[in-house]
């Protein structure tokens, strides 16, 4: 029987599970629906985190003794489904803890040994922390749709649709977001009326948008990007980039350097906020240090190794994202 450790990173839109030796290398990965129980209905979260875990087992295929199973896991804690994913992980072979972290205690993990810097994150959610010897010191944001995510892709999304509204109620600028979401959602722009006295479009826009989870949303912010030489739509994201720098100035303390982590499916997009961060930085007197964020899958794998007692040096970093990179394509290669 092998000896592993389970691995979890969990997020609003994917749960992804990756199972690795004591050495880092990849024994089996296992991937599933959004398991963040902020953005999911809390038995959908846990089905979703329990999916990705039995396929990361089932792609292993050999007897396993899982000595810790750790979750990186977005949204608040999930304690209500605990006992639930604790029972499912103990049949598939965990033999030791069951231990959360919040995802974002994954992001520098996945780019980098060092245990000391910073994370700013734009995916579904948005936010920044501080890192100290591997433990999160300060957040900014991070709080969820409801309560923050201010810049993230629920809110591109969600600005977009509402841009889009007043737009078509006559009270908005017009812009390319009306032609690209109303598309998305297979509503033809006509001149016609509903039975409300509104536009037709508006108003099954408004049924479209009601009937869907507000996480959701985030789907338009690709679409927001598409479109960024729009004005309505430059000017969302020139928004989010602001966001994105104040909560990096909220964390940013000028006594320690860096780096900086980039993460999520916007950061990317928003191409003006290495820049600007990188001048706080130099304002600091610190040469910037700032990357794009690697697989979470690694950085997850990286923390349930540490809390093994494992040192994970650059070496040994770049080896587990070798091994966990190698296990996808042999994944993805046809037969």
């Amino acid at each position: 029987m092998i000896t592993a450790l389970l691995a979890l990173d969990i997020g609003g839109s994917t749960s992804r599970a990756t199972l690795v030796d004591m050495a880092g290398n990849c024994l089996g990965q296992g991937k599933s629906r959004g398991g963040n129980p902020g953005s999911n209905p809390p038995d959908q979260a846990a089905a979703a985190i329990i999916a990705a875990a039995e396929a990361a087992v089932a792609d292993a295929g050999v007897p396993l003794n899982i000595v810790v199973a750790l979750l990186a896991m977005a949204g608040p804690n999930v304690n209500a489904a605990r006992t639930r994913i604790e029972a499912a992980f103990r049949a598939l072979g965990l033999s030791g803890p069951l231990v959360f972290s919040g995802d974002l205690n994954a992001l520098l993990p996945s780019v980098t040994a060092a245990t000391s810097g910073y994370c700013v994150v734009c995916g579904t959610g948005a936010g920044a922390v501080r890192v100290r010897d591997g433990e999160i010191e300060r957040v900014a944001d991070a709080a969820g749709w409801l309560l923050g995510d201010l810049g993230s892709g629920y809110w591109l999304g969600h600005q977009a649709a509402i841009a889009i509204t007043a737009a078509l109620e006559g009270r908005g600028p017009e812009t390319a977001l009306t032609k690209a979401i109303l598309g998305a959602l297979d509503i033809p722009l006509t001149g016609e009326r509903a039975f409300d006295g509104r536009p037709l479009p508006l108003r099954l826009l408004i049924d479209a948008i009601y009937a869907m989870p507000p996480i959701e949303l985030a789907k338009f912010a690709p679409l927001v990007i598409a479109n960024r030489d729009d004005a309505v739509a430059a000017g969302l994201l020139a928004q989010s980039e602001r966001y994105l720098l104040a909560d990096f100035q909220q964390v940013f303390n000028p006594g320690m350097p860096g780096p900086v982590v980039l993460a999520g499916g916007i950061a990317a997009h928003l191409t003006g906020l290495p820049a600007a961060i990188a001048q706080v930085m130099r304002t600091a007197g610190h040469e910037p240090d700032i990357r794009l964020s690697g697989d979470g899958s690694v950085g997850a794998a990286v923390l349930a190794l540490r809390h093994q007692g494992v040192t994970v040096d650059e070496a040994m970093l770049i080896a587990i994202a070798a091994s966990v990179k190698a296990r996808a394509a042999k994944a993805i290669t046809p037969a």
